[in-house]
């Protein structure tokens, strides 16, 4: 049998939950299956354990066929569950696996032994899972699917702190932290709640730093739900959301004057039913026609974002509409390369007190970079530039 599918979700699954659960019981083999449910992440896993059962109820799951696992650190007795043989036993019956929110460092830390191999638990799911057992998570869920793993940080702290040495208090502390996750999807690092929290700086940088730069990333939008086919070697996008999929090949890094820069980084945005194929990192929009060049929506000159009352001004919003559905006329050009771009800004002060500020540069290529529109929009091969620069800011009495 060949390997089962992922759904990896963003978070915050709310009005699509439905859609997503529905298609992760289908490819479990249908409501009549055995399903297994670690709570690990959450610090109330029980509570959270019956939201996810009766969402499968209404699908037809009998509920006597829907487990949670006693493997979490939050539940007395529980901390010990990941290294039960007779845990792994009881999990290795289930027909599929979903992984619920919270923290990934606990989750991988039930998981995995002191030496980052496989405990029992995770070796009886991985098995599963290889003979075809899907397996689903969000928010946290998600985070543990790739290897390395994002575990903490802001975009701020990525590109300016020191790289954290372990897990903080929360979740959205500044430093970035990247450690071993499970390694369930090959594709690339994956992020999630991605666009709500302004997670690109953090992605890019766990791509081309701590996953070397050689693969693409992906940061999954909340209510959405990146859907991995391993028989098919492709990723499709379900739910109410997209996915965003940045692709370092081209990409240089650098640190002039010990700021990070990164540019030449391609930016896709996928959503429902849009695809991606991983073997050559094809595109495929369904339902969607190709943005006409000529009469364009908006005619905003030198467009810029730069923060919560900016129009327009979630990243993918923003590349859409005032990148590539506005008049050309009206865009910044880069000296050096040419390309037509739109700018957006970082700035937030750094532990010593002063300021630090970046310029993330959006920009288009003639022929290549390109929008898609429908139901829904998306667009392929948006170059992302983050330039270190220099801001004042001085209240006007």
């Amino acid at each position: 049998m060949s390997q089962g599918d992922l759904f990896i979700a963003g978070g915050n699954l709310s009005t699509r939950s439905r859609d997503v659960h529905s298609a992760f019981v289908k490819a479990a083999g249908g409501p009549g299956g055995r399903f297994a449910v670690l709570g690990a992440a959450s610090k109330v896993p029980r509570a959270g354990f019956e939201s996810f059962r009766t969402s499968l109820e209404s699908l037809g799951v009998d509920p006597s066929r829907i487990e949670l696992l006693p493997a979490a650190a939050a539940v007395p007795g529980w901390e010990g569950g990941g290294r039960d043989p007779s845990v792994a036993e009881r999990a290795a019956r289930a027909d599929g696996f979903w992984m619920l929110g919270g923290d990934q460092n606990a989750l991988a830390d039930i998981l995995l032994e002191a030496d980052g191999s496989d405990g029992p638990l995770l070796a009886a799911l991985r098995r599963a899972h290889g003979d075809g057992a899907p397996l689903g998570g969000s928010s946290a869920g998600a985070a543990v699917m790739s290897d390395p793993m994002i575990a903490g940080g802001t975009s701020f702290g990525a590109l300016a702190l020191p790289r954290a040495r372990g897990a903080a208090d929360t979740e959205i502390s500044r430093a970035l932290y990247v450690r071993r996750g499970l390694g369930f999807f090959p594709g690339g690092i994956v992020d999630q709640h991605f666009d709500a929290r302004a997670r690109l700086g953090r992605l890019l940088e766990a791509c081309l730093v701590e996953d070397g730069g050689g693969r693409p990333a992906f940061g999954i939008s909340e209510d959405t739900a990146l859907v991995w086919r391993a028989a098919e070697n492709r990723a499709e996008v379900l739910g109410a959301g997209g996915v965003f999929i940045l692709d370092p090949r081209d990409a240089v890094r650098d640190l002039p004057a010990g700021r990070t820069r990164i540019r030449g980084v391609r930016l896709h945005y996928l959503t429902e039913g849009d695809s991606f194929r991983l073997s050559d990192r094809a595109v495929e929009f369904r339902r969607k026609e190709p943005l006409g060049s000529t009469d364009p929506a908006f005619d905003v000159p030198r467009p810029q974002a730069s923060g919560v009352l900016s129009e327009y001004g979630t990243l993918a919003d923003f590349a859409f509409r005032m990148l590539l559905d506005n008049r050309p006329e009206g865009l910044l050009r880069d000296p050096d390369q040419g390309f037509l771009y739109v700018r957006s800004f970082l700035v937030e002060e750094g532990d010593d007190g002063l300021p630090r500020a970046w310029e993330i540069r959006l920009g288009r290529t003639e022929g290549v970079s390109r929008g898609w529109t429908g139901d829904r929009f998306g667009f392929e091969n948006v170059l992302v530039d983050i330039l270190p620069a220099e801001i004042e800011f001085r209240i006007v009495p």
